[in-house]
């Protein structure tokens, strides 16, 4: 399970910036683009909606399961 805090932070480091949120989803956009994703309003995510995520926003698919990989080592 990945943290909500630590998918936002991973959004963050690609540009992406809080632009509004819903009853269930937060809205992040990059900037000088039209890129955006919905993070949803919980305090973790499995790590199949983390990586759709980070698909689409753009990361690449070694950084993504590096990132997931440092989070699944944390739980044991």
């Amino acid at each position: 399970m990945i943290p909500n805090d630590a998918l936002i932070n991973a959004l963050r480091t690609l540009d992406f910036h809080y632009k509004g949120q819903s009853d269930r989803v937060v809205l992040y956009k990059k900037s000088g683009s039209t890129r955006r994703v919905e993070v949803r309003r919980k305090s973790l995510h499995d790590e199949h909606a983390a990586r759709i995520l980070l698909r689409q926003a753009g990361m690449d698919a070694e950084a993504i399961e590096r990132f997931i990989t440092g989070y699944r080592t944390k739980q044991h």
